[in-house]
């Protein structure tokens, strides 16, 4: 029985870690050293578990697929898959619920279960689509999903499967990107469009690229991907036309955030521009630090807990009763000191020349791309492994949702080939 309460204990820390985990990997104020903390500790309760062994599988991680919670159920699916336990975790995500199944794929991503890519290789011949779907997320999370493969997919019945192929094909078959793209990109679901423009973008189709500005001037509601796509991989003429979204207001913190990987002046003094405009001065702060490499903190931002006399409550104490009362990343963001920041900028503002990007205060190249990945905010660093797998043709990624460890060693072979990432803007040398 002793043994049987301290494996009850590994599950509800491994739970509550792994909940605290997720948070961080989308966090504005965690780095990836912080989320390695979190990690050890995660990591160590999920080894107690297996210490456990047979105890543990049948007294403990077996009842756990029954819980209504996510973070419990991939707990026990990941330490039943360390365990040896392969084919009953398959077997449970065949049979799971929707929500369970999301659990245990969570869980299949992040194993290194023997023999396991394998296996999911197998379950995905099953003619059950909506099982395909969770079966395909994970082994292109895993990059264990041929080309070959992924290309059976891009014309699935559901849509998430079309999005994950798309996703995972960099760069895409020269025969489906003559055929097959040009229905993706004029697809009706947003998701399709976007994926089809990325992976033509990363194949060097211009059809891609010109779908991709023409969305963002269309100021479509949908188009936060391609506002995204459009400021990574622009020349400065693109600017403008993710300056103008700031004119409308519910286009304005979708186009702060993306503003904030395109690098130029104008989009540096746009941002100092918004730094007073409550709804959007820290996204407007976030955006500023990115390009400029200004750390927001010190003089530079208000201290914990104050906030501008004219900022919106917290969502806690919304009293507008449609408010959306579910705390976003953002809120984590300081507040900037508008005139400490100001008095940087008129100090500083000479040394950005206009023509050129700039990524944490440098002119942007490789280098500079890949110190981004390791020293953004967490919840930056998923845009940009992004655009490394799209300036590397996808023969550099670092996925920012798996272990650091995992993370660490992906860094590390895209920092030695980092002089061979592409630093133009994406429309040079379009077909």
């Amino acid at each position: 029985m002793l043994l049987v309460d301290v494996l009850e204990e590994h599950l509800d820390e491994a739970e509550f870690r792994w909940l605290q985990w997720e948070k961080a990997l989308g966090a504005t104020d965690f780095s990836l050293v912080e989320t390695a903390r979190l990690e050890e500790l995660l990591l160590a309760h999920l080894d107690g578990l297996v210490v456990g062994a047979s105890t543990a599988a049948e007294s403990v991680l077996r009842p756990a697929f029954e819980s209504e919670d996510a973070f419990r159920t991939s707990a026990a699916a990941f330490s039943m898959l360390a365990l040896g336990e392969v084919d009953e975790v398959l077997l449970r995500l065949r049979e799971a619920e929707p929500e369970a199944r999301a659990a245990i794929r969570r869980a299949l991503e992040l194993s290194e279960a023997h023999g396991l890519g394998a296996r999911l290789l197998d379950l995905l011949k099953q003619e059950d689509s909506a099982l395909q779907v969770e079966v395909l997320e994970a082994l292109a999370f895993r990059q264990e999903a041929s080309l070959e493969m992924l290309a059976r997919f891009f014309r699935h019945d559901e849509q998430r499967a079309r999005v994950a192929a798309l996703r995972a094909a960099l760069p895409f078959p020269q025969d489906a990107a003559r055929t097959l793209l040009p229905r993706l990109l004029d697809s009706s679901h947003p998701g399709i469009r976007a994926a089809a423009m990325e992976a033509g973008v990363a194949s060097g189709v211009r059809q891609a690229w010109e779908m991709c500005r023409t969305a963002v001037r269309a100021r479509d509601a949908h188009s936060l991907e391609a506002m995204v796509l459009l400021a990574m991989g622009s020349s400065e003429a693109d600017i403008p036309s993710l300056l103008a979204l700031l004119d409308v207001e519910e286009l304005r913190a979708h186009a702060l955030w993306a503003l904030g990987f395109s690098g130029r002046v104008a989009a540096m003094e746009a941002c100092l521009a918004h730094l007073e405009v409550p709804g959007v001065a820290q996204l407007a702060g976030e955006a500023f630090s990115a390009m400029t490499g200004l750390q927001l903190e010190g003089p530079y931002a208000l201290p914990p807990g104050e906030r501008p006399e004219d900022a919106p409550p917290p969502p806690e104490f919304q009293e507008d009763l449609d408010a959306d009362l579910v705390p976003k990343p953002e809120d984590d963001l300081p507040w900037p000191n508008v005139a400490t920041v100001r008095g940087w900028w008129d100090k500083e503002k000479e040394r950005f020349l206009k023509g050129t990007r700039y990524l944490l205060g440098s002119p942007f190249n490789g280098s500079v791309l890949v110190e981004a990945l390791e020293t953004s905010s967490m919840r930056r660093r998923h845009v940009l492994s992004r655009e490394l797998a799209l300036r590397s043709q996808g023969t550099l990624t670092v996925r920012t949702r798996t272990f650091t460890y995992v993370q660490r060693a992906e860094l590390a072979k895209a920092r030695a080939a980092s002089v061979r990432i592409r630093a133009q803007s994406f429309d040079s040398g379009l077909r």
